[in-house]
């Protein structure tokens, strides 16, 4: 399902093409040097502005700072070049780009007319606010109020979250907030999302080299299970209840892994036009512990505790409030409607 961009030579040796390379302040100029081909004007950022694209973009990062890139890219001809220096790489994994080696390979054969590039799908989380007047107290249970009614559905509130409420629960402040938040791996409620709160905390060599892991486990120790639901849209423009019950976490997921290597929905593709959904039920920290390392080999899905399903459009809400992480990146907290984009990113691939 990989689609190839056309020849580019009339383009990328036109110099007046502006290449825009996304960097962090402190990365030095040298990592960049080698992409500086000739016929290309390449120029240096820490960020993109949707207005202002460039011809194409490269991202030099982890998979928190691909996630910045695509939320001015989603939707644009635009073609991205991911080159894997971060933290978490899931993503460059997943387009086949495993080392800086693979992304400069695909970069030079990109400029000389010879490169490819797939159009991937994204997910998009929407936060949600005001509940309507109907409620079903035992659709969660443990004193829960959520939006469905006794028939087990749901309309969605039309009021979307506004920045001024948004700011309340954002863990970083930002000049602008959107509506919406694409993201291009895993977005995660439940113990992952305490994970990654705790993992952020960590410097990036430190997560490279097993950080998450370690995260992961303390979370497991420390982490409250509460009740967690799921309802899918049908074509009646209603949500209808999918899962509802006391949960360790819900990860809904656009490509398979998240935490560099944790394949966590195993069976998602690119390229398929639908998330993900891994379901997994409350259980014992002990089993936890000694069944965690199924998550690197994807056998995670035939234990018991494990729900997987594939959504195109979804509703994710918890007994109480619960932060949302997508890419590692702290999004808003639930209730909130998740949903793919299809066909919505160009990525150059090797």
């Amino acid at each position: 399902m990989h689609s190839e961009l056309p020849a580019r030579t009339d383009v990328l040796y036109n110099p007046a093409v502006r290449v825009a390379a996304i960097l962090h302040p402190y990365e030095k100029d040298r990592v960049l040097e080698p992409f500086r081909l000739q016929g290309v004007n390449v120029f240096r950022g820490n960020s993109l502005e949707p207005g202002d694209l460039p011809d194409v973009a490269i991202v030099f990062g982890g998979d928190g700072s691909v996630h910045r890139v695509i939320q001015a890219l989603a939707g644009t001809q635009c073609p991205l070049l991911v080159v894997p220096t971060g933290g978490g790489d899931d993503f460059a994994s997943a387009i086949g780009i495993e080392s800086v080696d693979h992304a400069l390979r695909a970069w030079k054969a990109f400029v000389g007319g010879q490169g490819k590039a797939r159009t991937i799908d994204l997910g998009v989380i929407t936060p949600m606010t005001e509940r309507p007047a109907v409620q079903d107290e035992h659709a969660v249970p443990v004193q829960s109020a959520t939006f469905i009614r006794e028939d087990g559905t749901f309309e969605k509130p039309q009021q979307k979250l506004g920045s001024a409420i948004m700011r309340q629960h954002l863990h970083f402040l930002y000049d602008q907030i959107s509506s919406e938040e694409y993201f291009c791996c895993v977005a995660g409620c439940g113990m992952d999302a305490e994970t990654n709160r705790r993992a952020n905390r960590f410097p990036g060599w430190f997560r490279r080299f097993g950080g998450y892991v370690i995260s992961a486990m303390v979370s497991v120790l420390s982490y409250k299970s509460q009740a967690l639901t799921v309802s899918l849209a049908g074509h009646d423009g209603t949500f209808h209840r999918r899962i509802s019950e006391p949960a360790l976490l819900v990860a809904v997921g656009n490509a398979p892994s998240y935490g560099r290597g944790m394949r966590i929905a195993t069976r998602a593709e690119l390229d398929d036009a639908q998330l993900d959904v891994c379901f997994v039920r409350k259980t014992g920290k002990l089993r936890v512990l000694r069944l965690f390392h199924t998550v690197f080999s994807g056998d995670h899905l035939a234990l018991p505790e494990v729900e997987y399903f594939g959504a195109e459009h979804l509703w994710l809400e918890s007994e109480s409030p619960l932060g949302i992480y997508a890419d590692g990146e702290y999004i808003c907290e639930t209730p909130a409607e998740i949903r793919v984009r299809p066909a919505a990113l160009k990525v150059i691939i090797l």
